[in-house]
């Protein structure tokens, strides 16, 4: 892999997320747990383009996985989360287990036996993994567009009432003040996202190379967070709260994202002083953004992402409307 960025945890990549993306970085990998990308043409176009990366899923593995997730949507449409067909299709998948019922609870509780895991394969634990990510994606999917309905909505409302009250009724501000960005989907079932992710990449990718010399760039801040968390050894590199950025037809845009990522590279080896010398926009481009890198290590890193004994350098980045 050539791209210096890999984005992660996430297989979906929403409008917003692309956007900070692009605004970035000049390329980055992403995991679409896919064998290709049919049902996305922004992404076909950046792939062509040379800006995205995709690691692809062998088709093998996922004619087993699109089976079950397909089951599990069929399930979903018919009995509406009703709590008993679940537990019945559960037992009956290879690829799900559970010790979360009532019973092995009180078990657990009073000590009366010990929860015991059935040991997968390596297989079938990248079944699960794979299952999850697909499930993760569609979840994600869905919200966005639930999200992109109801902006589009406030949107329309605010025209209509912009066009009541005249341009300069005080009222005007109120009515285009919707909630800016998108809700954080890292914040949804964090640590699993994460460790799914990261066996996936290392099952399809280059391996432990892989982060030798790149930047494992989210645009949730739950996710950053929580690798802050668990990090026993954390290096705080870069903490930019307002910068300046190109837009996409900007013809600027690739040498400034150049010289920021290598400036961003020399102060995650510890090169402070460069940190002075970041490039600024001194054209018309209006985009700022925000962005923190870290360096995260200890046991627990190294057991998340599949890496020993290395660094761990994670950026948060996120554009300012």
């Amino acid at each position: 892999m050539k791209t210096h960025c890999i984005f992660f945890p996430f297989s979906h990549i929403s409008q917003d997320q692309l956007a900070a993306l692009q605004a970035f970085f000049s390329s980055f990998a992403f995991f679409p747990a896919s064998a290709d990308l049919q049902h996305s043409i922004r992404l076909r176009e950046l792939v062509d383009k040379g800006t995205a990366v995709p690691v692809f899923v062998s088709r093998d593995d996922l004619t087993l996985v699109d089976r079950q997730f397909e089951q599990y949507m069929d399930w979903a449409k018919i009995h509406k989360g009703n709590e008993h067909n679940l537990r019945f299709l559960l037992n009956g998948n290879p690829y799900f287990t559970s010790d979360s019922d009532l019973t092995a609870i009180k078990s657990q509780i009073r000590g009366k036996r010990e929860s015991i895991k059935p040991q997968q394969s390596p297989k079938e634990a990248l079944l699960k993994d794979l299952l999850f990510l697909k499930m993760a994606e569609q979840c994600d999917r869905d919200n966005e567009n639930t999200d992109l309905q109801l902006k589009s909505v406030e949107k329309n409302t605010s025209r209509m009432l912009s066009t009541l009250l005249g341009e300069d009724d005080p009222m005007k501000a109120k009515a285009y003040g919707g909630k800016p960005g998108s809700p954080d989907v890292g914040t949804i079932m964090t640590r699993e996202r994460i460790e799914a992710w990261a066996r996936c990449m290392m099952q399809f990718n280059a391996g432990e190379n892989t982060a030798e010399s790149s930047v494992f760039a989210t645009t949730s801040e739950a996710v950053f967070d929580y690798l802050e968390t668990i990090s026993s050894d954390t290096i705080n590199a870069l903490d930019i709260d307002l910068i300046k950025v190109h837009e996409n037809e900007c013809e600027n845009k690739i040498g400034w994202q150049r010289q920021f990522f290598e400036q961003e590279i020399c102060a995650a080896k510890g090169d402070l002083d460069r940190l002075n010398h970041l490039p600024e926009v001194t054209d018309e481009c209006s985009l700022s953004g925000q962005i923190k890198m870290s360096l995260f290590s200890g046991n627990n890193i190294h057991n998340l992402f599949h890496l020993k004994d290395k660094q761990i350098r994670v950026c948060w980045i996120r554009l300012k409307r």
